[in-house]
């Protein structure tokens, strides 16, 4: 297959799996617009403080297996009974793992979670909900990457749409009756648990069309199990350094230091930044396949096209739509939030610049993990957490939710840098 062809089907996928993004993120858009007026600033604050306390608890103490399993599925995918031994085993990894995690955060947030938090809310009772529907959160990740692997895409765009569209429903619904948190949390993770059960059905179907038989041994990928597992312990302490970042421990550092309604400004900027992200996830899920694919083949210079031309393009339109975004920054928000949320526009235009500059790097994950260089990775993690913890409690203190936005731009600039210069230096040395 030439690099063009490979052109023709990431461009294929990317039409479909957009299109599920665009439509599941107005229905996630609207679900966030809909709690955010119902709630008001502090009541929105204190939602997002309790997903991010389960996310950031999930980084930390849940392994990190889809990438693994995604790398393997890749290089197995003409041995069906490899391909269905590793899936299943990845499965019951990731459940396990799940399981401890969520439980760990439970008794955590049972016992302590209240006392770090000066708000007059049981935010113990929100983790505890929503800690329950974040145990599938992980088998999801590992089933879309076995969907991609088979070029699978309308499956994820049926799944991104029918779920998301539930969420809206439920939330919708429970608004209208209800006046509870606990239950309102209990309605934003209805679209794991959804998502979960169209993507077993979606997995079986993918069986029957490959002629791929369920197996539950592990025999045929027993000589790998130590090599997955050292992959995944490397991506997930990568990951795990990683969970400073804008979107978790941006919100718990602003709800712990200056409050909930900060945090509610901070968690309203980024929801409609979330627009700018949307555009690069369809290319992230389809690229890592790709990546792998080309790399297995030795095929350096095309992977360097490939890197080079989507995010010229990708860059281009995140351009595009953050400086129409940019322009309209108060508008959007007192249309959308309401005009009690207008101090988080500049906050908004700071995430705008941040989120540029991410998907202009979009492809540093995927390019270390693919050509199996993840200390690498792990490298990047460590440095550019470092730069942002260290700026990100002063900023915080002196400037609530904006200085969070400003060190958002700090963490993402030296990703990207960072990135070229490992690109640099591992993409010529192939080629000499």
């Amino acid at each position: 297959m030439t690099i063009n062809d490979i052109y023709k089907r990431i461009i294929s996928n990317f039409k479909i799996l957009g299109l599920g993004k665009v439509f599941a993120g107005l229905c996630s858009a609207l679900t966030i617009f809909i709690l955010a007026r119902h709630l008001g600033v502090e009541g929105f604050g204190i939602l997002a403080i309790a997903i991010s306390i389960v996310e950031v608890g999930n980084v930390i103490l849940s392994l990190r297996v889809w990438e693994s399993s995604t790398k393997f599925l890749g290089s197995f995918i003409n041995e069906s009974e490899k391909v269905s031994q590793l899936l299943i085993w990845s499965l019951k990894l990731a459940l396990k793992s799940s399981l401890a995690s969520n439980l760990l955060i439970c008794i955590f947030s049972y016992y302590f979670i209240n006392d770090l938090f000066e708000i007059d809310f049981s935010i113990s009772a929100l983790v505890l909900t929503y800690s329950f529907f974040y145990l599938f959160n992980t088998s999801n990740e590992i089933m879309d990457g076995f969907l991609r692997t088979y070029n699978k895409y309308l499956y994820i765009l049926i799944n991104n749409i029918t779920s998301n569209l539930i969420r809206l429903i439920f939330i919708f619904i429970i608004i209208k009756t209800y006046d509870d948190l606990v239950i309102l949390i209990a309605g934003m993770g209805t679209s794991i648990i959804v998502g979960f059960l169209f993507r077993i059905f979606f997995i079986k179907r993918t069986f029957n069309e490959k002629n791929i038989s369920l197996s539950f041994g592990t025999e045929k990928i027993n000589d790998y199990k130590k090599e997955f597992l050292g992959f995944a312990v490397s991506t997930h302490s990568a990951n795990m350094i990683n969970l400073a970042n804008e979107k978790n421990l941006g919100v718990l550092l602003i709800g712990y230091l200056v409050g909930p309604f900060y945090a509610g400004l901070f968690k309203a900027a980024r929801s409609i930044v979330k627009i700018i992200r949307r555009i690069m996830d369809p290319l992230l899920d389809i690229i890592y396949p790709e990546f792998i694919s080309l790399v297995n083949k030795g095929r350096t210079k095309d992977l360097k096209k490939l890197i080079f031309n989507s995010t010229k393009i990708l860059s281009i339109i995140s351009i595009i739509v953050g400086s129409l975004i940019f322009i309209l920054s108060e508008e959007i928000i007192i249309i959308f939030f309401g005009s009690e949320y207008i101090n988080s526009a500049f906050a908004l235009n700071l995430l705008i610049i941040a989120a540029l500059i991410n998907n202009a790097s979009y492809w540093i994950t995927p390019w270390i993990l693919a050509i199996n260089k993840p200390k690498y990775l792990l490298f990047i993690t460590i440095s550019v957490s470092f730069a942002y913890i260290l700026t990100l409690y002063p900023l915080i203190i002196n400037l609530e939710h904006i200085g969070a936005a400003y060190s958002g731009i700090l963490r993402a600039s030296i990703t990207l840098l960072l990135g070229l210069y490992f690109f640099n230096k591992f993409m010529n040395k192939k080629t000499t």
